[in-house]
């Protein structure tokens, strides 16, 4: 949970402003995108729901690339063989 400790400011007797630490601030801008992203998703994800796909194995196939495997050798430095 975000512990806050903001600053509350009074013009004329009302409040009017909040004071928050950069550190404050940037917590809670990162939860509202995240919640955004979130919100977005879940909207896309109702508007897809029941249409066709296809598998990953599928979309290679298509694109190409299907059976490539990133290199898995290790490169030693400052040692030759």
């Amino acid at each position: 949970m975000l512990k806050l400790k903001p600053e509350i400011w009074s013009k004329d007797g009302k409040k009017q402003f909040v004071v928050l630490s950069y550190e404050q601030y940037e917590a809670i801008r990162e939860r509202l995108e995240d919640a955004e992203d979130a919100r977005l998703l879940q909207e896309s994800r109702k508007r897809q729901a029941g249409a066709p796909t296809i598998s990953l194995a599928e979309m290679k196939r298509r694109l190409g690339i299907a059976g490539h495997r990133p290199s898995r050798r290790v490169h030693r430095v400052g040692k030759s063989r």
